[in-house]
């Protein structure tokens, strides 16, 4: 048979390589003789090989059954049901926050159990799927600390911490942004640039939130989340402007989750960007300014629970998320509906515009 070298990028199932394959650092990826299939593509892909050498004629191609049609994740039964006890969730939050700030009392146990059915009942991957697609009907502060909460909780199991510390990031993560309840709504809901004085205005609800909880029977690491989830590794935070080892590690954490929720959710002065736009922002703008520990393994372990999901590049082709990137988890590995392979780390002008 005749030999032809094509490019990797042109290579189909069923074509049979005509030599082995060994990659530039002298890896062994398939023999002489091997009928091509996707995962010989992907390793191909993985392996940055440009050119292999096929016989000309390809063997019969391997029959795939057509995938039948299934429903979008909103339309699932499991999302609808996560979708109603979110509601009901943000409306507890807005109660509670309304008997604290008039009645000056705080119960830890009933703020836990807001958060408490969501992790134990939703898968990771379900749960980061359905977070990016809830729309809420709220002003934003409450659904915000719903979701702060929930993130928090789930990185604090992430870094192996104990149950006590998990449990009081979950009220760490609701109480956060009590403080927003003080500020005038005018200036917390304005579309479009703060000017000078009404960011310091908006600034004051981190020691609003903590003079509300100061005296409450809670743990103190709660109400230095509260205080201090704006405050940056390198003093550039508010409202102390303090550095590295001063800051609590829950509001650490708290910040971690709070600005990728800020930045994936709906607000006044922009729409919600997506979770990939919101990891590479992260990866990008945040290393040394929140903790890169903490940070490494949130952006790491956020990324491989959207392993799967269905996706829209911004070249208009239908994909899915089969591989994530360890040095790069913002661009992952996608395989179109027409079993082409891209390295979004190698194609970083294709960005993926929404999940479908």
């Amino acid at each position: 048979m005749i030999e032809l070298k094509v490019s990797v990028s042109e290579v189909q199932e069923g074509m049979k390589a005509s030599k082995d394959v060994v990659s530039e650092e002298g890896i062994f990826l398939m023999p002489k003789d091997t009928v091509i299939s996707k995962n010989h593509i992907l390793k191909l892909q993985l392996y940055q090989m440009s050119h292999i050498t096929i016989y000309e004629k390809p063997i019969e191609p391997i029959y795939v059954a057509p995938k039948e049609d299934k429903p979008s994740v909103t339309q699932t039964s499991e999302f609808k049901n996560f979708s109603s006890k979110y509601a009901a969730g943000v409306n507890a939050i807005e109660k509670e926050f309304s008997t604290m700030v008039q009645l000056g009392k705080v119960d830890s146990e009933s703020l836990s159990s807001i958060v408490d059915e969501f992790i134990h009942e939703t898968s990771n991957n379900h749960l980061f799927s359905y977070l990016c697609r809830i729309q809420s009907n709220d002003d934003g502060t409450f659904s915000h600390c719903m979701n702060v909460s929930i993130l928090a909780t789930i990185l604090g199991k992430w870094l192996h911490l104990d149950q006590d510390s998990i449990m009081n990031l979950s009220v760490a993560g609701l109480l956060h942004d009590i403080g927003k309840t003080q500020l005038d709504p005018k200036i917390l809901n304005k579309k479009g640039v703060l000017t000078k004085d009404e960011f310091e205005h908006i600034k004051t609800h981190t020691t609003l939130g903590y003079k509300l909880v100061a005296d409450a029977p809670l743990d103190d690491g709660i109400k230095q989340a509260v205080l201090m989830h704006h405050e940056k590794m390198n003093g550039t935070g508010y409202p102390l402007n303090l550095t590295w080892n001063k800051i609590h590690m829950y509001a650490k954490i708290i910040s971690i989750v709070d600005i990728y929720d800020a930045i994936t959710s709906d607000r006044p002065y922009h729409e919600r960007f997506h979770p990939f736009t919101a990891i590479k922002i992260l990866e990008e703008e945040y290393y040394g300014v929140l903790e890169t520990d903490y940070l490494y393994v949130f952006l790491e372990n956020i990324a491989h629970n959207f392993l799967g999901n269905d996706i829209l590049l911004s070249t208009g082709e239908e994909a899915k998320i089969i591989f994530i990137n360890p040095q790069s988890p913002s661009h992952p590995m996608v395989q179109t509906k027409s079993s082409k392979f891209i390295d979004l780390l190698s194609y970083d002008f294709i960005t993926i515009d929404k999940f479908l």
